[in-house]
């Protein structure tokens, strides 16, 4: 539903916005997604394993006061190149409104790791009812300012407020329901935490950052050699069929991640059946979208959108595959970590980060369009997911045929 909104409001932004104000969108959107990996330092992943639930909170509050400390470097780093104007081309365009992206990371960062205290104890309705209220009020906020204000700013401003009211909304459930264990919160534990689970920040996140700069740099370099114009088509194809589709995937995934990390050593053939069953209903279900864009995107976008996001109709079309691909692997893509194999995982994370870059640089320097670098990116992208999804299988069938085999040899004896 969340999503549902957004998209149904798309053919009224693209009307109050033009292109290149939803290109400077999705260049926020990447900035703040790099630094959201570092935001909670990771210690929000650590929350799912504290088995108290004093230390649980513990944890939350370090998860937190590293979502502070973060905001406060971002906020520096804005104000450093606000007065000296050390920006590259990518991000030149929003020099006027980087102000708010300390906002972003402070709302974006809190909700990361209130939603995976929420995950803890399985409360995926207040999960769903956030996403509601993130979606509208960045709805409302967008609508309103694009009434009444020109350029990005509207866009932005959504953006801003709406995972502030998110990440808002989830404390206040949080305070109302465990205010004594927060009243208990001390530096001697936090810190005890710390250490205890100190590999999230120093060895986790820089594989996390890696993932994560996979994603977000193709937007950097299209604003830093084609413009935030195609940003902004590029950014519609997002918004239409990437948001969604990995908004699902990682729902789903949350509860898929939560049975695996029960399911591995104990039933891993069972595991390896639920891995099969989730991946091809979304193959199912992603099928027919994938289809109805490689045929007649550039038509739809054009009569949905308006004639000028007609280009983004043509990027849809060739990245149709790869976000089915994306949709297919994305509830499942934890797989590989919670079976412990965060060396294949690492590995395919780099690979994707240079076949990204190689992507985007090579068909520039070689003086090709943009239209070349999305589909050269888009086949690229569609091959690296099939190769983790293959990863993934062979690795649950090994494990499923480990715990298999001594029962077997107990049988025969």
């Amino acid at each position: 539903m969340a999503q549902a909104l957004a998209i149904a409001a798309s053919p009224i932004l693209t009307r109050l916005y033009k292109p290149s104000d939803f290109g400077e969108l999705q260049i926020f959107i990447s900035l703040m997604a790099l630094a959201l990996v570092a935001a909670s330092g990771r210690y929000e992943v650590a929350l799912l394993l504290p088995e108290d639930e004093q230390s649980g909170i513990d944890v939350l509050a370090l998860a937190i006061l590293c979502v502070c400390l973060t905001t406060m470097v971002v906020a520096a780093v804005v104000v450093v190149c606000h007065y000296h104007w050390i920006l590259p081309a990518s991000v030149s365009a929003l020099k006027e409104h980087l102000w708010l992206l300390p906002a972003s990371v402070f709302g974006g960062g809190l909700y990361q790791a209130l939603s995976y205290w929420a995950l803890r104890h399985q409360r995926y309705h207040q999960l769903a009812a956030t996403k509601l209220t993130q979606a509208g009020a960045q709805i409302a906020t967008q609508l309103g300012a694009g009434l009444t204000i020109h350029g990005s700013l509207g866009l932005l401003a959504g953006d801003a407020v709406g995972r502030i009211l998110g990440g808002g909304r989830l404390l206040g459930q949080l305070w109302r329901g465990y205010a004594s264990e927060i009243s208990a919160l001390r530096w001697s534990r936090m810190i005890r935490l710390a250490v205890r689970y100190r590999a999230y920040p120093l060895v986790s996140m820089w594989g996390a950052l890696i993932n994560a700069s996979g994603l977000a740099l193709p937007s950097l370099f299209l604003a830093q050699y084609y413009g935030p114009q195609y940003t902004g088509w590029f950014a519609l194809v997002n918004r239409v069929l990437g948001v969604p589709a990995a908004l699902i995937g990682v729902s789903l995934g949350q509860i898929y991640t939560s049975e695996a990390a029960k399911l591995s050593r104990s039933d891993p053939a069972r595991l390896l059946s639920i891995f099969l069953k989730t991946t091809r209903h979304m193959f199912y279900l992603g099928l027919g979208p994938c289809v109805l864009f490689t045929l007649f995107a550039p038509w739809l976008f054009q009569v949905v959108f308006g004639r000028g996001w007609r280009e983004a109709g043509e990027y849809a079309r060739y990245l149709a595959f790869m976000c089915l691909a994306s949709f297919i692997n994305s509830p499942v893509t934890m797989t590989l970590n919670i079976l412990e194999r965060q060396r294949a995982q690492f590995a395919w994370d780099v690979s994707r980060l240079v076949l990204t870059i190689l992507c985007m640089v090579l068909p520039y320097h070689f003086n090709y369009a943009a239209r070349f670098s999305i589909l050269a990116y888009a086949v690229a992208m569609t091959l690296m997911y099939g190769i983790h999804w293959t990863q993934s299988y062979f690795a649950l069938r090994h494990c499923a045929a480990r715990a298999i085999t001594p029962f077997t040899g107990l049988a025969q004896a």
